[in-house]
């Protein structure tokens, strides 16, 4: 019996030969692919088609290995399972992996691969699916994982990365029926439609009761010749099909789907639009106006034949950009435009048939969302003078903004809008920011502890250094290909940032008395993880042990994450003299290898106590790093 009631398995009695049937996926060994400069490359931003033709990785994970390629050092950091197996078949393989220990409760970090079959999957019809497996076996893993990988067959392609993270999407797979580790093994299903698909997806899904537990190892699997084909049949009850529909609603869901990437194609030395083009495009804005919040890149590509290939990529992308936005009327602001010239090639120059492929233009769905948009918007009016404009910008990305996650008070300290300070639209700006806050029965607090927690990023100049992603250049809406240079503040004098962390100390504890703990339901997610940043960062010891109880219990009822009071737990007693008890405080030497302050008991032990409150067993780097210091004289 299927674990979904809609999917009914059927005694097998026929049994028709499938060797010669066509395959409805492309690419299905991975043997086509462009050049990799690094095994990293075109994994974001959509890029990941480029590079594994036919093939699409939800912006995230799905590693191209092939044995052909030659690492660099960084490379050899992930390490080589080229040491351990080989392909099954042909030279190239896909990497994918979930990590249990990544992400909050509804998010799921786990790695999708996404095939358009090149026909649509029919009610009615039989089809085999199937590919060859190989799951790296691992004393620590979960050991319900690997029952979750399977197939998803859908009829729209979908966006797995949401609001920053992967999104714990609950659909209807047909998961593999028989796990074996450490050996490469063909998994397959027969399927008979209740609907009609598009879209072929491999990956590891969650359901209503899995995952349950966030204290395993990473799991690690491999991915060869996939193949979905339409078989003949005799009779519909009589050949051990399963009856499938996705029922996927994305609207349900509050997801939008994941639009494959659409490629307009010139001729040599032309950018004027044809029938054909207009045609593409017209239908494409039916598709970008279903979904209005969605933001689109164009970029505009040529052959390398030529002088002047910088330009012609400039007037085709305006030349599509033009008809979207004066005939069509979609908003200027849903498209970034990429002059690429001869860079970025989608196939080798040196074939003409690649050479056709590579005059076009690409229409792509972007990484960037609405509100990093009108960030940006306003961060070039700024530059360019036109304050009315960047007031109005600005407005537009309050809006947007989802209430309560601190992300709307970081406009107040980045100094690329401090000309706008005097200016009398700056109060009313500030005062929709607060009103995000409204939702919460501490909004004052909140709003002061968001305040206060941005002061000391952008005082130590962590806005910035932490990387993009965690700062000002991913509200700005930073574009690869686009921006070249992220921008940096320098953090202040450490005697200064020392001084700030008190002043913010002192006005927290008048909140902590009132309050106690702070809640997130009461507080926000965000407020609440600044009280404990600000509180740790004190380095005030008597102030972290009178609080630390009330953490506990505020964890106790779920309204605070346990990480924070297994941090403060450590640090109060490495303040003392004392050993950690989680081993929560690790820092990396300049040769990278781990330093671990003192810790009581061991291994064993110490994930005793952290699996007891949530928390993911310790890594295999960390558990390394302590054999080591154990062994020193």
């Amino acid at each position: 019996m299927s674990r979904f009631p809609y999917l009914l398995g059927l005694l097998f009695i026929y049994a028709p030969d499938t060797s010669k049937a066509q395959n409805l996926i492309q690419n299905g060994s991975f043997e086509e692919h462009g050049e990799q400069k690094c095994l990293t490359c075109n994994m974001l931003y959509g890029q990941y088609p480029s590079i594994v033709y036919h093939w699409d990785n939800a912006r995230w994970g799905c590693w191209l290995l092939d044995k052909d390629y030659k690492r660099c050092s960084d490379d050899n950091k992930m390490g080589n399972p080229f040491d351990r197996l080989s392909p099954k078949e042909g030279k190239a393989m896909i990497e994918m992996g979930y990590s249990p220990s990544c992400g909050a409760k509804e998010f799921m970090c786990a790695s999708y691969l996404t095939a358009r079959s090149t026909q649509p999957l029919s009610v009615g019809q039989l089809y085999e699916a199937s590919f060859w497996l190989y799951i790296e076996s691992s004393k620590r893993a979960d050991p319900e994982r690997a029952k979750h990988i399977g197939i998803a067959l859908l009829p729209q392609n979908i966006e797995y990365r949401i609001a920053g993270g992967n999104k714990k999407l609950i659909l209807p797979l047909l998961s593999v029926d028989t796990v074996i580790y450490d050996a490469w093994y063909q998994v397959k299903w027969r399927i008979r439609p209740l609907c009609t698909s598009n879209y072929f997806t491999i990956g590891l899904f969650a359901d209503e009761k899995w995952p349950s537990s966030r204290n395993f190892d990473d799991l690690i699997y491999y991915v060869d010749k996939v193949s979905v084909a339409e078989i003949p049949t005799q009779s519909a009850v009589a050949d051990s099909s399963i009856y499938y529909c996705s029922r996927y609603d994305p609207k349900t869901l509050g997801v939008s789907p994941q639009m494959d990437n659409q490629a307009l194609l010139f001729q040599n030395d032309t950018f004027v639009l044809t029938d054909a083009h207009k045609t593409m495009l017209d239908s494409f804005a039916v598709f970008a106006r279903k979904y209005p919040d969605l933001v689109f890149e164009l970029s505009g590509h040529t052959d390398s034949i030529g002088s002047k290939n910088q330009q012609l990529s400039e007037s085709r992308v305006h030349a599509v950009f033009q008809y979207l936005t004066d005939t069509l009327k979609l908003p200027a602001f849903r498209f970034i435009t990429l002059a690429m010239g001869s860079k970025e090639s989608f196939r080798p120059n040196s074939t003409e048939e690649g050479r056709v492929l590579n005059r076009r233009v690409e229409i792509r769905q972007s990484h960037l969302d609405q509100p990093n948009i009108f960030y940006r918007n306003a961060l070039k009016a700024v530059e360019e003078k036109r304050y009315p404009e960047a007031f109005s910008f600005l407005n537009k990305w309050v809006l947007k903004l989802n209430p309560g996650y601190g992300s709307g008070m970081i406009v107040q300290f980045d100094p690329r809008f401090d000309v706008l300070h005097k200016d009398k639209r700056w109060a009313s700006l500030n005062q929709k920011i607060r009103d995000k806050y409204s939702k919460f029965k501490y909004s004052t607090f909140s709003f002061q502890l968001d305040s206060m927690r941005l002061d000391d990023r952008s005082a130590s100049g962590e806005l910035t250094y932490m990387g993009y992603l965690n700062g000002l250049n991913a509200l700005s809406g930073y574009q690869q290909g686009l921006d070249s240079v992220l921008f940096e503040m320098d953090p202040l004098p450490e005697a200064i940032i020392q001084k700030k962390y008190e002043q913010h100390l002192a006005a927290l504890r008048p909140m902590l008395e009132k309050t106690s703990w702070p809640k997130k339901s009461e507080f926000g997610e965000s407020a609440c993880s600044a009280a404990f940043s600000m509180l740790i960062n004190s380095n005030n010891v008597v102030e972290c042990l009178k609080w630390l109880p009330a953490l506990k219990k505020t964890c106790e009822e779920g309204e605070a994450p346990w990480i924070f009071y297994a941090k403060l737990y450590d640090h109060c007693n490495l303040a003392l003299g004392k050993p950690q008890r989680y081993i929560t405080v690790v820092s990396v030497l300049e040769n990278g290898e781990l330093f671990i302050k003192p810790w009581e008991g061991d291994e064993n032990s110490i994930n005793e106590l952290r699996a007891k409150i949530g928390l993911p067993l310790l890594s295999f780097k960390v558990v390394e790093a302590m054999k080591k210091l154990n062994e020193r004289p």
